[in-house]
């Protein structure tokens, strides 16, 4: 029988206490440890999403952000589902994290949408600072400024409205266009 040296003794010691650490953390963190990755999380969430099960695809976000809480894309799509539920206060906390946690798209795509949410939530002023901080983003964002313009004349600001159509007709918006066609044509015809 061959007897430990206090060299072997101390490497056994620093072994065992490593894999006792790693036991309690393993019963410390649950569940948890042993869950399915946050990516898989999230594309099981995003097929619940698209077949119009939200509560369930709700579910599904949480896991991914419980197991990685910077992940912007699920904060952004659980945002969405609670939007779509009229769940105005939690999506509105989301589209915050989408705006704290993204890059520079995720923020502009956050306050856009944070926007969204606070026009359908009958907060217009809320929507357009929203809206207005998205476009300093992305100035080219078309659709900001058509829902900035909206925004505005539910406020009483013709004027405001008028010239976000004007600049999301420049971008492009046909629909706009046509609408300043026949609302405001001589907006048209100045020189921008």
């Amino acid at each position: 029988m061959t007897r430990l040296n206090e060299h072997d003794h101390d490497k056994m010691n620093r072994i065992s206490n490593a894999l006792l650490i790693a036991l309690f953390t393993l019963l410390l963190l649950g569940p948890t440890a042993l869950a399915a990755n946050p990516q898989e999380n999230f594309k099981t969430g995003y097929e619940r999403h698209q077949s119009g099960r939200l509560n369930d695809a709700i579910s599904y976000y949480n896991k991914a952000i419980n197991a990685n809480p910077s992940y912007v894309l699920a904060y952004q799509m659980r945002a969405a589902a609670w939007h779509q539920k009229k769940e105005h206060s939690q999506a509105r906390a989301d589209y915050s994290k989408v705006i704290e946690l993204g890059d520079p798209f995720f923020k502009a795509v956050g306050y856009f949408n944070r926007g969204i949410v606070n026009y359908d939530d009958g907060r217009f002023t809320e929507a357009i600072m929203d809206l207005t901080e998205a476009i300093s983003r992305d100035h080219k964002m078309t659709q900001a400024y058509v829902h900035r313009g909206i925004a505005k004349s539910k406020i009483g600001d013709k004027k405001g409205q008028i010239k976000d159509f004007t600049y999301a007709a420049k971008f492009g918006d046909k629909k706009v266009r046509n609408w300043l066609e026949t609302h405001a044509p001589h907006v048209l015809k100045q020189k921008r």
